[in-house]
């Protein structure tokens, strides 16, 4: 009879542990999704929307209404990253997308939140940097741009 006993606690406990377990997954499925998104409700400034669904962070509402895709390169350098920038502007014209290549940029931030906005996505820019519409890139793929160009931001 005692061990009838405590075979019963056993089992008990058993289900009990296996119950348990499964509560505590569920709730471990659930809670990274939930954390997730609440660090981005707590964390959404209205002046920084973010990255684009192809990655893309926004440096200068200056430059929405610019219909070409501009590649930042060194025109005639010999260097990877300027070889890069050729094949993608190559890329680009031949699905049909418009594109300029500059040699470089400049922008002045009036508001100290632009500038933070900035600092946080291109703290390590490698070339070649792409813009599309004031949204910024560093060493996308082609079809990234794509993307990014007929999404209308």
């Amino acid at each position: 009879m005692k061990i009838l006993k405590i075979l019963a606690y056993v089992v008990a406990a058993l289900v009990g542990l296996t119950i348990f377990g499964k509560v505590r997954q569920k709730m471990a499925l659930n809670a990274p999704a939930k954390t997730a998104a609440k660090a981005e409700a707590e964390t959404k400034n209205p002046k920084d929307p973010g990255l684009s669904p192809a990655g893309f962070f926004l440096l200068s509402r200056d430059d929405a209404a610019n219909p070409r895709v501009t590649i930042i390169t060194d025109p005639n350098c010999p260097s990877h990253e300027a070889m890069r920038a050729r094949e993608l502007e190559a890329s680009l014209q031949a699905a049909g997308i418009p594109t300029e290549t500059k040699q470089g940029i400049g922008f002045q931030f009036t508001d100290p939140d632009d500038m933070a906005r900035v600092q946080k996505y291109a703290s390590v820019i490698t070339n070649p940097l792409v813009l599309v519409r004031g949204w910024a890139k560093c060493n996308p793929l082609p079809q990234e741009i794509i993307d990014q160009y007929h999404s209308g931001l």
